[in-house]
């Protein structure tokens, strides 16, 4: 889960500024994060190294390794998409939690379907994107909604800042398969022989994305993030914390063509 955080951080950045260059490209580069991680893990704090890899034809993209998808409708101020998004990191291997959960069962990673929206108003060009997808790898059977506003703003030609804030719905499904803790689970000792049935959750997270154009094709991105999980994942034995924090930065280079 802090993975996949820190993966749609820049993919976000990423992709929210790249689509008011609709131009065809690959675009190549590196970003670092550091995140705090919601779960009781044996390391809670890291530094990761993210890869960033992108294509851009027409109306279809790919951020790698997480998403595809096309844009099916695109109008000067709405754009709506359909993705398939592999929600990379999302589960966690036993043995990184807390020696308490080391009996735990693993929690695999998801892959979803789902379709994004996008409307641009007003003279400074705010931003309104709603997403919703759910899924279909027989994983976790769970569904994500999200809602974001932002204001881009120009410092200049080549710096943009982008303020949003946002809120994000789990369901059941998908909070009780990583947050949880199953009957089963708890007949082997862990909780104290207590399992955990995760509610549904809405998450709050506000934040700031940046770009640096520092030439047509070389970009710096940059983001920070503050995350407050719902009262049914707070309450999980499985969770440290959550209040979860992102900083981070990247590079990319993009080849036109």
């Amino acid at each position: 889960m802090k993975k996949l955080s820190v993966l749609l951080a820049l993919l976000v950045s990423t992709v929210s500024f790249a689509e008011k260059e609709r131009e065809n490209s690959i675009d190549l580069g590196l970003g670092v994060f550091y995140r705090n991680s919601v779960y009781k893990e044996k390391d809670n704090d890291e530094v990761l190294p993210l890869p960033v890899v992108g294509v851009r034809y027409k109306n279809f993209y790919y951020e790698a390794p997480v998403e595809l998808g096309y844009r099916f409708y695109d109008k000067e101020n709405l754009t709506f998409t359909a993705y398939g998004r592999y929600n990379l990191y999302t589960g966690y291997k036993p043995k990184d939690l807390e020696n308490e959960f080391k009996d735990m069962d693993k929690r695999k990673d998801d892959f979803h379907l789902g379709l994004r929206g996008k409307y641009n108003f007003g003279p400074l060009g705010t931003g309104i994107i709603a997403h919703v997808s759910g899924d279909v790898s027989d994983k976790s059977d769970g569904m994500l909604a999200r809602a974001e506003i932002n204001q881009p703003v120009a410092l200049g030609e080549r710096v943009t800042i982008m303020p949003y804030a946002a809120v994000e719905y789990m369901s059941e499904n998908y909070t009780d398969y990583y947050f949880g803790i199953k009957d089963s689970e708890a007949a082997r000792g862990i909780n104290n022989g207590k399992s955990y049935k995760v509610d549904d959750s809405v998450n709050f997270e506000t934040g700031v994305r940046g770009m640096i154009k520092i030439n047509k094709s070389f970009n710096v991105f940059l983001t920070a993030s503050y995350t407050r999980y719902g009262n049914s994942i707070a309450d999980s034995p499985l969770v440290k914390d959550r209040d979860i924090y992102t900083v981070g930065t990247g590079v990319s280079y993009s080849f036109h063509f």
